[in-house]
């Protein structure tokens, strides 16, 4: 959806799937996950409504796959493990981070990896009937364990920096929450509530549905849309806020909003206006002012 998008028109897309989806129900009979690089820069694509990478799995054909940070785990359409000749390495189980819906998939290893344009030598992959709408998967951004991640979506840079003093931000930072990058947005009674990062996310700001009789709106919530997960579809409440959100250096008065699921999450016009410094590793966050990129990567 794009960001100036009437909420009475919304058809949300949630690319990601909740911390769950990466846990493996039988053991890999060989580490997947091998050469990640520590700095460089990945190319992103993007859209009003999407962040894209390309990605190529040895000298195949480049592949587009959503850059998403609201996922914990990388997907590829099923097509592509017979088309690639991909080895399969175990079992994963999916959780759908919008509905809890839950699924076994097979898990298959990605070899002589390169993704915007930087080589990632080899990761592993659920393999599931993806939505080939406009890419043929889901690349997490936290598969870069070696390395702190600068996304700074405004100017549309995603930068890999050693994970050392040099290039940590000064700010304190923000331990995750289920496994993801976590913000604890400021309400407008003053107290705070958890929300995830999702650049798989199309819509602004998204609150749990049991926040519908909770949250002070202009106007009863109403069905406004509907949304569209990696495995399910639905309704979509929404209504228009009253008062202030406050998401890090962001400010929002009266902002608009849908009720889904079981967690707050933030989405591509939000992420726009800021910088998100990602420690996978660690699991833990910063959120800085948009533009805020390590010294020498401005």
């Amino acid at each position: 959806m794009s960001p100036a998008a009437s909420l009475s028109a919304a058809v949300l897309f949630f690319a990601g799937i909740a911390p769950a989806s990466a846990q493996p129900v039988t053991e890999p009979a060989e580490a997947a996950r091998s050469d990640l690089p520590v700095t460089g820069e990945i190319t992103l694509f993007q859209s009003p409504g999407r962040v894209l990478v390309m990605m190529r799995v040895g000298d195949g054909d480049l592949l587009p796959m959503v850059f998403d940070t609201g996922s914990d785990g990388n997907t590829i359409d099923l097509s592509l493990v017979d088309r690639l000749k991909l080895e399969r390495i175990g079992e994963v189980q999916e959780v759908d981070g919008s509905t809890g819906h839950v699924r076994i998939l097979p898990s298959v290893a990605l070899r002589e990896l390169t993704v915007g344009g930087l080589p990632v030598g080899s990761i592993d992959a659920a393999a599931v009937e993806y939505d080939r709408n406009d890419a043929m998967g889901i690349f997490s951004s936290e598969t870069f364990t070696q390395s702190l991640l600068y996304l700074d979506l405004a100017s549309g840079r995603a930068v890999l920096t050693a994970r050392d003093a040099a290039t940590r931000p000064a700010e304190a930072p923000i331990d995750y929450v289920d496994g993801l990058p976590t913000v604890h947005m400021v309400m407008p009674d003053g107290g705070t509530m958890v929300a995830h990062f999702d650049t798989g996310f199309d819509g602004a700001l998204s609150l749990p549905l049991s926040m519908i009789d909770k949250v002070p709106l202009e106007h009863p919530a109403q069905v406004v849309g509907r949304f569209r997960s990696i495995s399910q579809e639905g309704d979509v409440y929404g209504g228009r806020i009253r008062g202030t959100v406050r998401i890090g250096p962001v400010v929002l008065e009266n902002p608009e909003v849908t009720f889904l699921g079981d967690i707050a999450n933030i989405g591509l016009p939000i992420l726009r206006k800021l910088t998100l410094v990602i420690d996978a590793e660690a699991n833990r966050n910063w959120v800085l002012a948009p533009g805020s990129l390590p010294e020498g990567d401005q």
